[in-house]
């Protein structure tokens, strides 16, 4: 959203605006500021020049002036009526509820100071008349000239003001080319606007309290029931003052298409448009001086890049460098570890596939040998960590740490075999469970043996220190839960440990060979500049990053995104063990330990497949058929059944769990009466 008349200041002054979209009901603007609009006032007004149009694929309109009216127009100019627009004006707003509508807004609009007509007196919110509270109600023309042009606006009249109204900033190719009437917005039950959220059809009660009515959606199979409202007052931080509220309302910052339901996030992640934006803005910098900016300018955005995610961890910049992906920063660690014969790989049946045969790789090329834990969840972090001191105990001595601090591994009883290294995960793949990685770290400590801690889901999903946990290598994908582009991520080694990591991947021109030591003078070796060109790339998604974290702020933090995402997954997760009943249970202890922004769930009706090609052809009609039905969330087998994996985040409400879940229930019932063998041959 920019600005191109003046500025808004933070201070203590009030603001006043004219809103002429969904935010023209005093509910949804309420659920917008974060606040119940007390101190503000209301009016029926119009904005006189301006035509309102349906921004494509989107939910919401935008007005523009005469002229670019006239260019979209221009085979079917607006009638007198509709060279101006209805809406509401109001008064009393804060700077921080200017702040929640230019993020409500988007960067797509231009905030103007334009002249206004009133057509009412002020009201507050316990006092509007019906038609403040339902535009729909507005009926019947508002401004009698048959044309702005024939009656020039007199800005010395009683009822005309000036307020900051969003105007249309983008291309035109991006508007609907006809007038756009809120009556059709609202009532539009057979649409692509079919699956706004609930809370978007209120009506405000006289005392102001926001109580949702029942709304007919259409499911999969006729109408859909109401969808109760019990678990919603648990989702913490779906509201905050001066911040949109989380939900289906921040779609607009993401570029799904319409009616997409996305609750796999997890998977490849989904940065948002401002990322978008900024990348593209970057790439055309880059392209105008390729040469400034790969010899001068990428090197101070790495460092601050780099800065900002160890800030977020909790390390030094020194300790972190970017890397692709979690499966590249993994390879690097284990490349990079001079291995002994008799050593071992600890790894567990639940890590990563790509990262398990990674390990696999290492043990038959090299004289190391691989030993996997095996767990089925739900199962305690007790228990998890009883299986993996099991282990280290059986080959391990408990290590005594020498002057650094550091311990060694030691095998037992002269016995050549040692673990060398444990590969835990933060929080696994599939099945999306948080391990008691911390503790891992330490039982690591304790037998001299390398943590080595694979982080993909975690920043952006759970708060980190790094230091604090004193493992030994950690690696997370910023463009999963940070909302980065894809691929970005992060590579941490203490400094202690940085004389093991001799080399990046591939090797750099920073790399110094002892042996062969560069000619012409004496060249430190260093460990995280070796990273700073490893070879030709595209640093945009790297660099995605800044302007991810910038978002996060904007839209309320790291605490707010993570609080809503984590009670989001919880709640939706009980929504559907409710909604299946006793066919279905969540992956999960008592207490909770299992659940962070990630909830699984067994799938009802499914039998278990019969083999491996019979799970996958199970599986290509479970992604199909959500595919067809406009949404995904991931299937997996584990311990023998199916199960599915949600990914919350704050686009999500529990409206989507509903829907998946029917998706879901109806393919459950067609794959255990055979309707999958019927598929063509899919490839998942």
């Amino acid at each position: 959203m920019t600005d191109h008349v003046s500025s808004v200041q933070q201070d203590e002054q009030q603001y006043d605006f004219f809103l002429y979209g969904t935010l023209c009901v005093p509910a949804v603007l309420a659920k917008v500021l974060g606040h119940k609009c007390k101190n503000i006032t209301f009016q029926d007004a119009l904005l006189p020049g301006y035509t309102r149009h349906k921004v494509k694929n989107e939910m919401y309109p935008a007005v523009i002036d005469k002229a670019r009216t006239d260019q979209l127009l221009k085979d079917n100019p607006p009638n007198a009526n509709e060279v101006n627009t209805r809406g509401t004006y109001v008064k009393g707003l804060s700077y921080a509820d200017v702040h929640a509508l230019d993020m409500f807004e988007g960067e797509e609009y231009s905030r103007l100071r334009l002249p206004l007509q009133t057509l009412s007196q002020p009201a507050n919110i316990q006092e509007l008349p019906t038609e403040l509270v339902n535009p729909t109600a507005r009926e019947g023309p508002a401004f009698k000239s048959s044309s702005v042009e024939d009656e020039p606006v007199d800005a010395e009249k009683k009822d005309m003001v000036e307020g900051w109204v969003y105007v249309w900033a983008g291309s035109l190719e991006r508007l609907v080319p006809q007038i756009w009437q809120f009556e059709a917005f609202i009532r539009a039950k057979a649409s692509e606007w079919n699956d706004l959220p609930e809370e978007w059809f209120i009506s405000l009660p006289p005392d102001g309290e926001l109580q949702p009515p029942a709304i007919e959606r259409e499911g999969l199979q006729g109408e859909e029931e109401e969808i109760e409202d019990g678990d919603q007052s648990k989702l913490k931080g779906r509201t905050a003052e001066g911040f949109e509220e989380f939900g289906k309302g921040m779609l607009k910052h993401w570029a799904f298409r319409p009616g997409y339901v996305n609750l796999n996030h997890g998977s490849y992640g989904s940065p948002p448009r401002h990322v978008l934006n900024y990348m593209r803005d970057l790439s055309e910098e880059i392209e105008s001086c390729p040469d400034l900016f790969l010899r001068r300018t990428y090197l101070p955005l790495l460092n601050e890049t780099r800065q900002k995610v160890a800030d977020i961890i909790g390390a030094e910049q020194g300790e972190v460098v970017l890397v692709p992906n979690t499966t590249h920063g993994v390879f690097n660690v284990l490349q990079n570890i001079k291995w002994d014969e008799g050593d071992i790989i600890v790894i567990y049946s639940t890590t990563y596939g790509a990262v398990a045969q990674m390990a696999k790789h290492f043990a038959d090329v090299l004289p190391i040998s691989l030993h996997i834990v095996s767990l089925t969840f739900p199962c305690t972090h007790a228990e998890i960590l009883t299986a993996t001191e099991d282990v280290l105990a059986q080959y391990n001595k408990v290590a005594i740490p020498n002057y650094t601090g550091q311990s060694r591994a030691e095998g037992k009883d002269g016995n050549h075999q040692r673990v060398r290294a444990v590969l835990c995960d933060v929080l696994a793949s599939m099945p999306g469970v948080l391990y008691p990685w911390e503790k891992v770290v330490t039982l690591c400590k304790k037998y001299g043996a390398l943590s080595i801690i694979d982080g993909a889901h975690a920043i952006g999903q759970i708060p980190l220190d790094v230091k604090k946990a004193d493992c030994d290598f950690f690696v997370s994908n910023c463009h999963k839960w940070l909302m980065a582009h894809r691929g970005a991520a992060l590579l941490y080694v203490p400094t202690h440990n940085q004389y093991l990591m001799r080399t990046s991947i591939p090797t750099s021109a920073g790399y110094e060979s002892s042996k062969y030591p560069t000619p012409g003078g004496v060249r430190c070796w260093d460990w995280a500049s070796q990273y700073e060109w490893t070879g030709t790339q595209n640093w945009t998604p790297l660099f995605s990053v800044l302007s991810a974290i910038e978002f996060r702020k904007s839209i309320g933090g790291e605490q707010r995104i993570m609080d809503y995402c984590q009670s989001l997954a919880t709640e939706g997760g009980k929504r559907l063990k409710k909604k299946w009943g006793p066919l279905t249970s969540i992956m999960d202890t008592k207490p909770p330990s299992l659940s962070v922004a990630m909830v699984n769930l067994s799938l009802p009706h499914i039998p278990a497949p019969n083999d491996a090609a019979d799970q996958v052809k199970q599986l290509c009609y479970f992604e199909e058929g959500m595919y067809e039905a406009n949404c995904f969330a991931a299937c997996y087998v584990h311990g023998g059944k199916w199960w599915v994996r949600f990914s919350a985040q704050v686009w999500n409400d529990l409206s989507d769990f509903e829907y998946v879940g029917k998706v879901l229930e109806k393919l459950c019932l067609e794959i255990k009466n055979g309707k999958y063998l019927e598929q063509k041959s899919v490839k998942p």
